[in-house]
């Protein structure tokens, strides 16, 4: 009896054991928490504020990650793997990018001046710039601009511009809930 009752826990212990490193168990390791970008020469290399592999999560699209060589590294555009089209596109401008671009304004004076074209064209155009409006909870200060063809998101943090672009839905983009999302997943990496 004595071996039964020893076998039987054995037998119990193995099945709990078995339950809690089943890989279809619900039991999740915490998430990481991203590390934050570092200044390269006073500029961020876009591309890595997104994984091709995050942004084809949210999108349902999949994608591969290309520095625009013009504005190096300042630009990263995500490509449809089937049939080539822009997906997404973000960018980093910081003082030293600004500078390299010929642009005697800091990041912070640029992003002011942005907005209020932006607010300008939305009264001038309603037909083009059909929304411009501010997102709280993305870090610094950000709002949104929902032009005919297009969705951007941008970002200042830090005294850096983070901006995100793709095309309506209807124009073949991902949208501005998707826009949003990849934005918010780029937030934790923004030094």
């Amino acid at each position: 009896m004595q071996k039964s009752s020893s076998m039987y826990k054995l037998i119990i212990y193995f099945a709990i054991l078995m339950i809690l490193v089943s890989p279809s168990c619900n039991v999740t390791a915490p998430t990481p928490t991203p590390e934050r970008l570092q200044l390269v020469n006073g500029e961020i290399e876009a591309c890595l504020l997104l994984g091709a592999t995050e942004v084809e999560a949210v999108s349902g699209i999949q994608v591969t990650s290309k520095i625009n060589p013009l504005l190096k590294p300042a630009s990263c555009g995500y490509l449809s793997v089937k049939d080539g089209e822009t997906v997404l596109v973000t960018y980093v401008f910081t003082d030293t990018t600004l500078k390299k671009m010929g642009e005697s304004d800091s990041a912070v004076k640029w992003y002011e001046l942005i907005k209020g074209g932006d607010l300008l064209n939305q009264k001038a155009a309603p037909e083009t710039f059909k929304r411009v409006e501010d997102i709280d909870n993305l870090g610094g200060r950000a709002y949104f601009v929902n032009k005919w063809d297009s969705v951007e998101i941008h970002v200042l943090n830090n005294n850096i511009v983070y901006l995100f672009n793709t095309n309506t839905i209807d124009n073949g983009g991902i949208g501005y809930d998707a826009l949003l999302k990849l934005a918010k997943i780029a937030l934790p990496r923004m030094p």
